[in-house]
């Protein structure tokens, strides 16, 4: 059993009456799909399985076929708590928006101060990373980092393809004095 059928089966057991769905990938490898219909008007539920992604969750529309999923859970009881919250309240998933950077750090809350410090770096260096539209992968990466998380950088195509790209930030012993810009090819 993959994780998909064990989120069914403890779906079941919890809604005894719930209608659900499971679609196979042709391919073996692609993504399952769980639909859930909690029926009583509330929407339905599209719960999609990768084993390199995780399990994205979507309360899509009637024109969101083919769209991405709302909410990305890593595991199988991630998953089986939203979708059980999402059956009892009757809502809707929410696609995460996107944030610029003093957005990332507030919500993280942090002061620029208190960032600076984590980063190694001023904070007036933080203000003026932060009023930028373009700034290096190494500098975003260091910043991020001063605040917990892991930059990546993905692709995705019209296909439904996507990959991770890695091998674009120099490596950790570079500091920021050492960054250099990618020079352009002519």
């Amino acid at each position: 059993m993959n994780p998909i059928e064990a989120l069914r089966d403890a779906l079941a057991a919890r809604f005894p009456r719930l209608a659900t769905e499971i679609d196979a990938p042709a391919d073996g490898a692609g993504a399952w799909q769980l639909d859930v219909r909690p029926g009583g008007g509330s929407p339905w539920i599209v719960v999609e399985w990768r084993s390199d992604v995780g399990f994205g969750v979507s309360t899509p529309d009637a024109d969101d076929y083919g769209t991405k999923p709302d909410e990305i859970h890593p595991n199988t009881k991630a998953a089986y708590d939203r979708v059980v919250q999402l059956i009892l309240s009757g809502g809707r998933t929410e696609q995460p928006a996107a944030v610029r950077l003093a957005e990332l750090r507030r919500l993280r809350k942090f002061s620029q101060a208190e960032l600076a410090g984590r980063a190694g770096i001023k904070q007036a260096a933080i203000a003026r990373i932060e009023g930028r539209g373009d700034i290096l992968l190494s500098t975003l990466r260091r910043v991020v980092r001063a605040m917990g998380g892991k930059l990546s950088i993905r692709v995705e195509f019209p296909d439904g393809t996507a990959r991770e790209l890695t091998g674009l930030v120099a490596p950790e012993s570079v500091g920021p004095s050492e960054e250099r810009p990618i020079p352009h090819a002519h």
